[in-house]
């Protein structure tokens, strides 16, 4: 079963930030990315019973019936970040993640969702499927002898139409292949990023 489209486009916003130059992008996905999860829960539990009280507290959402993840494994990993989450914006204003934790954060995230919509996420469209296996090799399961070769990789790589030799006074220069634009790569060109991974065998 598919999880729901706003679901599905709350993710996609997610990704969109942590691969894009937004300014502190990494902190702005993964307190996203914490709400996501939370409506991810609250949404499987209203399905689940349409009494249920969406005002209640994340605790309440994530161990709701229906939802119940379970708590020694992806309980403790969402209810972690939220700890996080509440205090860079309760307790430290200056506190932020780094690229590795926010994309060890929504890798989570995509498990609660195929585990509350069993397997969802080979329903995602395909440069979505790319862009997370960017975001998985950045996080925890990826192989960080990977991920200066994928970089390099991606700034040599022919972007198609990119192939002009200079820039008008009235235009930017956009390299797909900076990191910075990942995320126009993945959008506009998701075949070449494709051919990139399995040229490194990232999976």
């Amino acid at each position: 079963m598919a999880a729901p489209a706003d679901i599905v486009n709350a993710l996609e916003s997610v990704i969109d930030i942590y691969l894009s130059d937004v300014r502190h992008r990494e902190r702005a996905a993964f307190i996203l990315c914490d709400n996501l999860v939370e409506m991810t829960c609250k949404t499987k539990a209203k399905e689940h019973d349409h009494r249920f009280n969406t005002s209640c507290g994340f605790y309440d959402a994530w161990n709701a019936p229906g939802v119940q993840l379970p708590r020694t494994t992806l309980g403790r990993q969402v209810q972690n970040y939220r700890n996080v989450r509440n205090n860079m914006q309760h307790g430290n204003a200056a506190a932020t993640v780094d690229v590795y934790y926010c994309a060890t954060a929504i890798i989570t995230s995509v498990k609660v969702i195929d585990r509350l919509w069993r397997n969802s996420s080979i329903l995602f469209p395909y440069w979505m499927k790319i862009a997370l296996r960017i975001i998985r090799l950045y996080s925890d399961e990826g192989d960080s002898a990977n991920r200066k070769p994928f970089e390099q990789y991606m700034r040599d790589l022919r972007w198609r139409g990119t192939s002009k030799d200079h820039v008008l006074v009235t235009e930017i220069a956009i390299e797909l292949g900076h990191r910075d634009y990942w995320q126009l790569g993945v959008r506009m060109q998701p075949q070449l990023v494709e051919e990139c991974l399995n040229e490194l065998g990232i999976p």
